[in-house]
């Protein structure tokens, strides 16, 4: 594999974890925002039922709700799948985008901006259905 392969496999890993990690956040504005919580404030996650904060290493996008089999470390109460889903799916668009708009590592400046804005226009999508979803606003 020449450089140029390596760069652009390990490119298209890194923008669907990327896609994951807002995927993350999205979970956080998806709870937050219709009960009035601020988005900043508490800085951290926090398990719905205990409310005790999540450490920076239980919180990788993913991962941490598959080793922990959906349930808090703390309080062991179940933590719904969605923030699984939310995350996959946010990181699946997100790679969709990339992969139909560029998905090449040489041809960044002309496809960057226009992956960018449409990975915000994906975001909100995301969020406003699974509020929608869940509270029917």
């Amino acid at each position: 594999m020449s450089r140029y392969e390596i760069l652009n496999a390990l490119l298209h890993f890194l923008v669907f974890f990327l896609g994951a990690g807002i995927g993350s956040f999205l979970n956080v504005v998806i709870y937050r925002l219709p009960r009035g919580i601020s988005v900043n404030q508490p800085k951290r996650s926090f398990c719905p039922t205990c409310k005790n904060q999540i450490p920076m290493w239980l919180n990788i996008p993913l991962l941490s709700w598959i080793m922990l089999r959906g349930k808090c470390a703390k309080c062991s109460s179940s933590i719904s799948p969605r923030y699984l889903g939310v995350e996959f799916l946010t990181g699946v668009l997100f790679y969709a985008v990339f992969w139909k708009v560029g998905g090449d590592w040489l041809s960044i400046k002309e496809w960057g901006p226009q992956v960018l804005c449409l990975w915000i226009f994906v975001s909100l999508l995301v969020a406003g259905t699974f509020i929608d979803i869940e509270h029917f606003i």
